[in-house]
């Protein structure tokens, strides 16, 4: 995949989770344009925008699959903490609000373990 594609696509689905997030925790309202930070509140504006600025200044995107899974980490303690408090309880309802991004994530992810897993085996 195209470093450019992949950085778009990690943006849309930490939009798409930080606005799942802040729906159920701060009861902002749903709108039809998700990626739109003035509908967050504004802690998880400055999260999305924060993150946003990583992504877009990863020097790994070329090779890594997630955040979670590189050896580089470029969030602060206090931010990751809040990334993962957020993808903890966005995670499960990303499969009802967005199906086939959550599936294509989780293939993005079986196949990065099972190349691992292959790379360590050789």
């Amino acid at each position: 995949m195209d470093t450019e594609k992949k950085r778009a696509l990690e943006a849309e689905v930490m939009s798409m989770m930080i606005a799942i997030y802040c729906r159920g925790h701060h009861h902002t309202h749903r709108t039809a344009d998700a990626t739109d930070a003035s509908v967050l509140c504004p802690d998880c504006r400055r999260l999305l925008t924060y993150a946003r600025s990583r992504i877009a200044a990863c020097p790994r995107m070329d090779v890594k699959s997630f955040c979670s899974a590189c050896p580089v980490h470029c969030y602060s303690h206090e931010m990751r903490e809040k990334v993962r408090e957020v993808m903890r309880w966005s995670g499960p309802r990303m499969l009802l609000h967005h199906p086939l991004m959550t599936l294509h994530h989780m293939w993005i992810d079986y196949r990065s373990r099972r190349r691992e897993k292959k790379e360590l085996h050789s």
